[in-house]
């Protein structure tokens, strides 16, 4: 196998917190001087407005916190970094990697993620951190209820599928309880309703989600050369 250089992928959702975090502590204080000037009628909506900038600066702090550097590629997998914890995806348990589709109407309409088809789920479940399986559960709550949105109209079988927390028991015999167990039932559903076990967003790295896939089939093919 030949050697790959290693490349680093900084995440979008970092570099945009810097901007959120400026941006609403000029806001805030602006506000704030106009608070003091304005008159009793308008000071309410100037507080509310002091409010949200404030929101903003909380928001814009917890994204710079983000790691440096979110995916590191190289001649053994993919290396997702986040601040909740790793996740080693090995190339030969990749299976496929492309845009996931979902329907709209009479349309398929590109989502802004990449695809990942594991050629065996099991291999993540035992290593991925607790911190950040409910990090991922969180963040894919909204694409899941946006492929079962058409098959469940009520929101009744949404509510069950998503907060399932049954045991789940592989194909190994290996039996997943608690978050294991919600996240093993949720690469299930996701595996059956978009065809990938992983959808990462695409503000987790520095490139449209069309680029980002084509660079890790890049890598994919390039690591398996002999």
């Amino acid at each position: 196998m030949q050697n790959l250089d290693t490349q680093y992928i900084r995440s979008v959702a970092k570099q945009n917190g810097y901007s959120i975090s400026v941006y609403s502590a000029i806001l805030m204080v602006v506000l704030a001087i106009l608070y003091f000037e304005a008159p009793e009628n308008l000071q309410l909506p100037l507080m509310f407005l002091m409010g949200c900038s404030v929101v903003g600066v909380v928001m814009g702090v917890f994204k710079i916190q983000e790691p440096d550097v979110s995916f590191m590629l190289n001649n053994q997998g993919i290396l997702y970094h986040h601040k909740r914890g790793f996740l080693l995806i090995e190339w030969e348990n990749v299976q496929r990697i492309d845009i996931p589709k979902v329907h709209q109407g009479l349309e398929s309409v590109d989502l802004a993620f990449v695809g990942i088809k594991l050629v065996d789920p099991e291999k993540i479940l035992g290593a991925i951190s607790l911190r950040l399986i409910s990090h991922l559960l969180i963040e894919q709550r909204a694409i899941l209820h946006r492929y079962l949105k058409e098959d469940c109209p009520t929101g009744t079988c949404i509510s069950e599928i998503t907060l399932n927390t049954d045991a789940y028991k592989s194909d190994s015999g290996i039996i997943y309880t608690g978050l294991r167990g919600m996240f093993a039932h949720r690469m299930a559903w996701l595996r059956k309703l978009s065809g990938y076990d992983l959808l990462i967003p695409e503000s987790a790295f520095d490139r449209p989600a069309e680029e980002f896939a084509q660079l890790l089939k890049h890598f994919k093919q390039e690591a398996e050369t002999v």
